[in-house]
């Protein structure tokens, strides 16, 4: 039995690997996005933005490669959360409620996502910012990745975790950073020089021509939370094809007694 509408969103959303929800204001949070890039920028009538995390590990870079030429970059992850994101909107539709999915860039090519997703976590209590300007959890890390959710539905915000600062006393991205874009002196997240750090990656890209994508030593090396080599396994369904011919006659004569 569900005490709060809260605890019904946490339970759907732990069926599909999330290990962390909340939920952000989008009246009171969001000071710092950027013009046009607020919840209800996108959604007018947002009372809530749903946020949740999946622990990814090490695997977060991985990718499907297309056939083709061009700019392409297709995590696998970033195609299961947004189908994590479409089985919620679903959700709060069915239960009465309009909900919108925010997706794309306002500038693709610095990055500026139309809504920041570390930022709503941030709002919605799921970790801290690092120097690196990652969103840092308590229990992975920067090792997730994250989804959210905008909606009508009024659901009681969470808002930003207390009392977790996981920097204090580490400067490991600082030291480790090739671009030099981390200032260990500056209060996180704004030490982190992103631009540099942008054109740290492009010339990461153009030098390598598309056969290293990112640079990884702050979501690699940082040592808060848990950090796994393997989250989690990508395979197919098997069919019949798949079974040797005995063990296929044997499972036909089952079925078709």
């Amino acid at each position: 039995m569900f005490t709060s509408m809260k605890d019904e969103l946490r339970e759907f959303l732990r069926r599909f690997g999330a290990f962390k929800i909340g939920v952000a204001d989008p009246e009171r949070g969001f000071g710092m996005a950027r013009d046009g890039c607020r919840s209800r920028d996108i959604m007018r009538g947002c009372n809530s933005v749903i946020v949740f995390a999946i622990h990814v590990g090490l695997d977060y870079y991985t990718t499907l490669d297309f056939r083709q030429e061009g700019d392409v970059e297709s995590r696998v992850l970033h195609i299961y959360r947004d189908w994590i994101s479409f089985q919620l909107a679903n959700f709060l539709e069915e239960m009465g409620y309009k909900a919108v999915i925010p997706h794309g860039y306002v500038n693709k090519r610095d990055m500026v996502a139309r809504l920041s997703f570390k930022l709503a976590a941030y709002e919605a209590g799921l970790g801290a910012f690092g120097r690196s300007s990652l969103l840092i959890t308590p229990e992975y890390g920067p090792r997730i990745n994250l989804g959210a959710v905008l909606t009508d539905a009024v659901v009681q915000p969470d808002g930003p975790l207390k009392g977790f600062n996981p920097c204090q006393g580490c400067d490991v991205c600082a030291k480790l950073c090739p671009a030099s874009a981390i200032n260990k002196e500056v209060l996180p997240p704004t030490g982190f020089n992103r631009e540099r750090c942008l054109e740290f990656v492009r010339k990461i890209r153009e030098r390598t021509k598309g056969k290293i994508m990112l640079c990884g030593y702050c979501y690699n090396c940082c040592p808060v939370g848990d950090i796994s080599e393997k989250a989690f396994n990508l395979r197919r369904w098997r069919t019949l094809l798949d079974l040797n011919e005995d063990e296929r006659r044997s499972l036909l004569e089952v079925l078709n007694a």
